[in-house]
């Protein structure tokens, strides 16, 4: 049901914008035997139709599937956004996505800087953090705004090895970033172990993340980091891949708070930097077909 209802509302955003055919926009006006000629398409104009048709024929797919119960793979839908990106599509948003031809999922697209599939992002406080296992297993909060979308999806998505993208924003207007090219989330059989590789690491920070290599996620009702203390109370319920409570151990904290327990992270000699803004995205290998 709830397929069906997205599938008519992006069919009717499809035929709410203007149409274009050649390099003309032609409206309807109060005299229905003509077509009044605008201004030429713009290519912004035209990439939203593609995006949109794009997400159309997904979910098409998506219901027609769907239909037949009895299929346990999904045919026909995209690895992750770099596929959709590699096809043509350059327009940010929610799509459809399958990593491994299992039942699909929403994930929000970075088309701008490339076809990125993001897992994490901090816009606002709309989305409590403070979640237990199970909510951070299965995801929540909103696709297109702030969200986590869930350990076993980034699991599906990163099985294979990714590349992994921080990228952050402090409250002086700063942006703040680290990219490591070898990034890897086990199944659940591992508590969703963690493994990141520094090797060529890119950022205009320290390099923080392989502190945690190896770790498993905790939670506030599943502790499994190596500290004396419980990191995840500490910091407020933030889950996340610990061993001890610093570094990048914040990303999932309270938001617009700046001390320890909001989202930040720590320098090397444990200062805490708050953070306003935070997305985390992954993306296929360099250089993998």
């Amino acid at each position: 049901m709830e397929v069906e209802i997205c599938l008519q509302l992006l069919i009717f955003a499809v035929l709410t914008v203007h149409f274009c055919i050649g390099h003309e926009t032609f409206m309807c006006t109060t005299n229905t035997d003509a077509l009044k000629t605008k201004t030429p398409c713009s290519n912004e104009l035209e990439e939203e139709v593609r995006s949109l048709k794009v997400q159309v024929r997904q979910l098409q797919t998506l219901l027609q599937q769907h239909e037949n119960s009895h299929f346990t793979t999904i045919q026909g839908f995209p690895r992750d956004c770099l596929e959709i990106y590699r096809n043509g599509t350059r327009t940010d948003g929610v799509y459809s996505i399958s990593p491994d031809g299992r039942c699909p999922f929403l994930v929000f697209c970075d088309m701008t800087n490339g076809g990125w599939t993001l897992i994490q992002k901090r816009v606002d406080g709309k989305i409590s953090f403070y979640r237990p296992w199970d909510d951070y297993v299965s995801g929540f909060g909103e696709i297109d705004g702030s969200h986590w979308l869930g350990l076993e999806k980034i699991h599906r998505l990163t099985r294979d090895g990714s590349q992994i993208y921080f990228d952050m924003e402090n409250y002086e207007g700063k942006k703040e970033y680290l990219h490591y090219k070898v990034f890897t989330v086990h199944e659940a059989a591992t508590a969703y172990k963690m493994n990141v590789d520094a090797f060529n690491y890119e950022g205009n920070i320290k390099e923080l993340l392989s502190y945690y290599n190896n770790m498993k996620f905790s939670t506030y009702d599943r502790e499994n980091d190596v500290s004396s203390r419980n990191c995840v109370s500490v910091l407020d319920g933030a889950g996340l891949w610990y061993k001890d409570c610093w570094r990048l151990g914040g990303l999932n904290g309270v938001y617009g708070k700046r001390r320890e327990g909001g989202i930040g992270y720590w320098t090397h000699s444990k200062k805490t930097v708050p953070v306003k803004n935070v997305a985390i995205k992954v993306k296929d290998l360099a250089g993998q077909c």
